[in-house]
């Protein structure tokens, strides 16, 4: 298993590695008129568009196309392209996302007083760093809105 910490630096969230290696970051650059958020790995940008009733899904593309994009009514994220792979998600107080009920990537929020949440993240060790990236943005209610409801 991989680990890694998620922690907000301003409107973004960074993630680290356990050597505190940035895997990438997950970007807000919203304004009072318009919503941009976006990630950044791997020295590319992706980004992220809010889609389907009430905005509760996501589409994460690049100008080749859409990466993944979810399904919040069957709780799925789906990987589009050739080689299309389809995952099951749980939002709860740890948020899991699972291939053919294996478990890739698990989410835990830790709160402490008057700071920001930090995140901890195991992944497997095939689990896709974009996936992780993806999940982490769609999983915590800071960015998405709709995010594990503390059972």
């Amino acid at each position: 298993m991989r680990k890694y910490t998620a922690v907000k630096d301003k409107k973004q969230f960074v993630i680290l590695d356990e050597d505190c290696r940035e895997l990438g970051r997950i970007v807000d650059a919203s304004t009072f008129f318009s919503v941009r958020q976006y990630i950044i790995y791997d020295s590319r940008s992706y980004d992220i568009r809010n889609v389907g009733f009430l905005k509760n899904d996501l589409e994460l593309f690049n100008n080749r196309g859409i990466i993944y994009f979810t399904d919040l009514a069957k709780e799925r994220i789906i990987k589009s392209g050739k080689g299309v792979r389809i995952y099951h998600f749980t939002l709860k107080k740890t948020n899991q996302l699972f291939e053919k009920d294996r478990l890739l990537i698990e989410i835990k929020e830790e709160r402490k007083w008057f700071k920001d949440p930090v995140f901890h993240i195991e992944a497997e060790e095939s689990a896709d760093d974009l996936l992780i990236l993806t999940f982490l943005h769609y999983s915590t209610r800071e960015f998405s809105g709709i995010g594990g409801d503390g059972e």
